[in-house]
């Protein structure tokens, strides 16, 4: 990176707010065109993997025996939403620039919870009308959802399962350190990370929209994404837990330098 290129480095945190992810930029300034960030604020009490683990064996208390774990269930690309949405855009790029149109609204605000997964489809189709939506008619939810409903719509389009997974896990920008959920596609012979939320976000100690742009497609390709402990690695196919390597997920999923295009 290039100290006389860049201002103020880019300093991304993904905080679980009150227990729904959620990512914020704190600052990012660049002297080139069309690459500011907003400012926007944490908010505290983090909720642990083991937490969310619970959460979601109380909405799934079996793992269907096609399954490796609970997480695969939320990727669902023969969801008819999803098929839907696959058949409107044309291959990962325009797949990702549909994704950063969907606003990052926390499940707080949402569902009046502090946690709540939803399956793609129905982010997709009922999210517009939830009455708690402050963007009534926009597709809107936290990460977990834009991560996994960007994987599905990503199979839904024929990428290879060994090519594309959502990623759970920790991450530190500047810092700052939380859970997150984001997506990795491979890309040039190497796993790109995907930012769907790095679009518009929905401030609820202002109560209104901030808008985004969101992240270009490749902008984490010249970028670390700064990454503390991975908890998952999973698409609808396979899953990994790379700490301790149960899964059935192919040797390439812990060997992203060994990947050819």
């Amino acid at each position: 990176m290039s100290t006389t290129r860049w201002i103020v480095v880019t300093v991304l945190v993904a905080v679980i707010v009150g227990g729904s992810y959620g990512i914020y930029y704190i600052l990012s300034a660049h002297s080139g065109p069309g690459e500011v960030m907003a400012l926007a604020q944490i908010r505290p009490n983090i909720v642990d993997e083991d937490q969310l683990k619970q959460q979601l064996t109380i909405l799934h208390p079996e793992v269907p025996p096609d399954k490796q774990s609970r997480y695969q269930l939320f990727v669902t690309p023969d969801d008819a939403e999803v098929q839907a949405l696959a058949a409107r855009v044309d291959g990962a790029g325009e797949a990702y620039a549909e994704a950063v149109q969907w606003t990052w609204v926390s499940d707080l605000t949402l569902h009046g919870q502090t946690e709540r997964w939803l399956m793609p489809g129905g982010f997709l189709a009922d999210t517009p009308d939830d009455p708690d939506n402050p963007r009534p008619g926009f597709v809107v939810s936290d990460c977990e959802e834009q991560a996994n409903t960007l994987v599905s719509v990503l199979r839904a389009e024929g990428i290879a399962p060994d090519a594309v997974r959502v990623v759970l896990g920790r991450v530190n920008f500047g810092g700052q350190e939380g859970g997150h959920a984001w997506v990795e596609i491979r890309h040039q012979g190497e796993w790109l990370p995907l930012e769907a939320t790095s679009g518009p976000y929905w401030d609820d100690d202002e109560w209104q929209l901030v808008p985004r742009a969101g992240n270009p497609f490749d902008y984490f390709a010249e970028r670390d994404y700064p990454v503390v402990q991975v908890w998952a690695y999973y698409n609808d196919i396979y899953y990994l837990d790379p700490r301790s390597g149960e899964g059935n997920a192919p040797a390439s999923w812990l060997q992203p330098q060994l990947l050819v295009q």
